[in-house]
């Protein structure tokens, strides 16, 4: 079963949920509105968003504990979702840490297994390529999956994963936004696209940082259409055929998110988009390995408004 099988058999919603953010963010947060965002996540649920991914080292867990409470919550059928357990190098060190996350998830969500286990490319690169396709091979045997991700990959390495699992490799996750398209110029969408692999993007809309900065060409879009910004940028991303991933705590902003797909941008405004490049800005060095040089993909969104600015004022 190839990734383009599941949205055959399982049609995916327009966007999916991300859970950065939700408990709190590299920590819980004792100040947390726990209810408010189980609520969002229901809601989401409800509405027919049917892509979720998650963590554990997202509020230590407590990320995953809160989307556990709005599944059941939901009401939800377990076939009718599709849910992605992400492990990041601070969830494990050794691959029989990396089961032992599974078997916790498993217990956690009540089910007897997730749709895909995602890795970033770091912690592949630390246990090894051979001890992560014996896990994942053990895994899908098992029935405990179904298919892996990768996620933060250079193309180099994308190329290997792709080699060593075929089309049980299901998605790619990045980040892509209207400012930062650096996973698109090196060449990692177009790659996913060509082998059926699923663009996954995040920080789709930069923690609406991109609105904020009131970009002209969004704008006369947003008048035009007669929409939000965000909802420009989200109904432009799902256009190129990626699927992005965005959290919301409140219900107005999820039906904001789901009312971007309700009309259609015409051609030659997505021409537009898709060839804007921003005034003065220089794609900086990309820090695929941790070399200590350059700017680490994943964190760029974060530190993009800085580095503009630096640019600008060296200019």
């Amino acid at each position: 079963m190839e990734s383009g099988d599941i949205l055959i058999i399982m049609q995916l919603s327009k966007i999916g949920i991300g859970t950065w953010g939700i408990g709190g963010f590299m920590e819980p947060d004792p100040n947390n509105n726990d209810q408010k965002q189980i609520d969002a996540l229901v809601y989401s649920l409800n509405k027919g968003v049917n892509y979720v991914e998650t963590v554990y080292m997202y509020a230590k867990g407590k990320a995953v504990d809160l989307l556990s409470e709005a599944y059941k919550k939901s009401g939800a059928k377990r076939d009718d979702v599709f849910v992605t357990l992400s492990v990041y190098q601070r969830d494990a060190k050794i691959s029989e840490e990396v089961e032992a996350r599974v078997n916790e998830f498993l217990k956690t969500f009540g089910t007897d297994h997730v749709d895909s286990v995602q890795f970033t490319m770091g912690l592949v690169r630390d246990l090894g390529l051979d001890q992560i396709k014996s896990l994942v091979d053990k895994l899908i045997t098992s029935g405990k999956t179904k298919f892996t991700s990768l996620t933060n990959s250079s193309l180099e390495f994308l190329k290997i994963y792709h080699e060593t699992f075929g089309n049980k490799l299901f998605a790619h996750e990045g980040v892509f936004n209207f400012e930062v398209r650096e996973n698109e110029k090196y060449g990692l969408t177009q790659y996913a696209k060509e082998n059926n692999i699923l663009n996954v993007v995040f920080q789709s809309l930069r923690r609406n940082m991109t609105a904020a900065r009131n970009w002209p060409l969004l704008i006369e879009l947003s008048k035009k259409y007669g929409k939000a910004q965000n909802q420009i940028i989200l109904n432009w991303i799902v256009s190129k055929g990626f699927f992005p991933i965005v959290k919301s705590s409140t219900k107005n902003h999820i039906d904001e998110n789901l009312a971007a797909f309700d009309f259609q941008i015409e051609n030659e405004d997505l021409k537009r988009l898709n060839e804007f490049e921003i005034p003065g800005y220089t794609s900086p060095e990309i820090d695929w390995y941790d070399t200590g040089k350059g700017e680490k993909i994943h964190n760029l969104p974060n530190v993009w408004d800085a580095l503009y600015e630096k640019q600008l004022n060296n200019k």
